[in-house]
């Protein structure tokens, strides 16, 4: 079982609370009008909820990743385009963290920590997914800044952002190792967004395509060292599969209980189908999938508390939660038979929702192409 602190108990029944009081009633408006949450993440930003893991320095609450890791959870259960709307702000302020020198923490972190700024993450390109290295943006020197140029793709929250984390080649010849990050105003002269993507689910985060056309930043508005860009995105989205599998412990957990309560009200035969063996099966294995994903998730959250090399734990987690969230909702829609498969069942939703956990921050193929290559040459003992 999942042990938690009484400080992370007391800001989970908090988070708890505002979830189902003020997210879950219009969860399902959210998703049939593709509705943005910006009140939701203002309401959360009141209570400390997008600043978890900024220093207290720069405005933060300073608390530890299980803190973020319970909070995404919470709202996965309620809504998760929430969920993920609030993990996509992380995502971005992840790099900040990281790579931004005192001048640059000193200039955003207050506002994305306090939620009067939101931040997006630019990586991924028509032609480049989860193969960064043949990205096509390029930034080039132009007197003291930058100019860059480039299309991004599948850009969650961007046009609601008010500053990008972008990644662009800056020796274009270098692969991997010629990739730079830059702080991007998202209002900047030479943006362009298009309308929001239509989605499958998640329907309440919006996703854009970003055309960059001479967009002028100055010269501080690089993050990191020149050319040192692709190992902090790897950095960053290695830390974001810890929020995924959070993101999808909730939802899971949410489907869980559906079918518990689905299944104790239905009757047929004269009984429950809850005493029906087939259906107990189901659910204990529900049980079963939903419970071994947290304590995959807890242990990566834990582990980069730790400062330890988190490539491993988190693909682990984000592979098992993603997955077994899948099955979960799965299971969950076929003990709801008919009635789960209209419009107007919360677990229709779910389903939709799940699906995407299993595709981004890396495919649940490069999970295991992750694990594969950090597996040692000879015995694991």
């Amino acid at each position: 079982m999942i042990e938690l602190s009484d400080q992370h108990r007391e800001f989970q029944e908090v988070i708890r609370s505002f979830a189902r009081r003020e997210v879950m009633p219009g969860a399902q408006s959210r998703d049939e009008n593709a509705d943005d949450p910006a009140g939701i993440l203002k309401q959360l930003a009141e209570l400390g909820a997008t600043g978890i893991t900024v220093p207290a320095a720069y405005g933060g609450l300073g608390l530890d990743p299980t803190t973020l890791i319970v909070t995404i959870e919470e709202l996965g259960y309620a809504d998760a385009s929430v969920g993920s709307a609030l993990g996509g702000h992380y995502l971005a302020m992840e790099g900040f963290l990281l790579a931004g020198d005192g001048a640059v923490k000193a200039r955003y972190l207050p506002g994305l920590a306090s939620g009067e700024l939101r931040a997006a993450f630019a990586l991924t390109e028509p032609d480049a997914g989860s193969d960064i290295a043949s990205m096509r943006s390029n930034a080039v020197r132009d007197g003291k800044g930058w100019r860059l140029n480039g299309t991004k793709i599948f850009i969650s929250s961007a046009r609601e952002s008010d500053v990008m984390l972008v990644f662009a080649k800056t020796d274009r010849d270098a692969g991997f190792r010629g990739i730079s990050a830059f702080a991007v105003p998202s209002r900047s002269d030479g943006i362009e967004y298009s309308t929001p993507l239509a989605k499958l689910g998640c329907r309440g985060e919006h996703a854009y395509e970003v055309s960059l056309r001479d967009v002028l930043v100055p010269a501080d508005a690089l993050l990191g060292a020149e050319n040192a860009g692709g190992r902090l995105a790897m950095q960053v989205v290695n830390s974001s599969r810890i929020d995924v599998a959070a993101l999808a412990n909730g939802v899971a957990r949410r489907a869980l209980d559906l079918a518990l309560g689905y299944s104790s009200a239905r009757v047929q035969f004269g009984r429950s189908i809850r005493e029906f063996q087939a259906i107990q099966l189901s659910l204990g294995q529900m049980d079963v999938l939903v419970e071994t994903a947290r304590l995959a998730t807890y242990e990566a959250a834990r582990a980069k508390e730790a400062g330890k090399d988190i490539r491993r734990p988190s693909a682990i987690a984000k592979y098992v939660a993603s997955e077994n969230c899948f099955t979960v909702v799965d299971k969950a829609m076929q003990i709801h038979g008919g009635y789960g498969y209209m419009k107007e069942a919360e677990i229709e939703r779910l389903y939709r929702d799940c699906r995407l956990f299993r595709i981004y921050e890396g495919t649940s193929d490069i999970q295991l192409l992750t694990l594969a290559k950090l597996l040692p040459a000879g015995p694991l003992t």
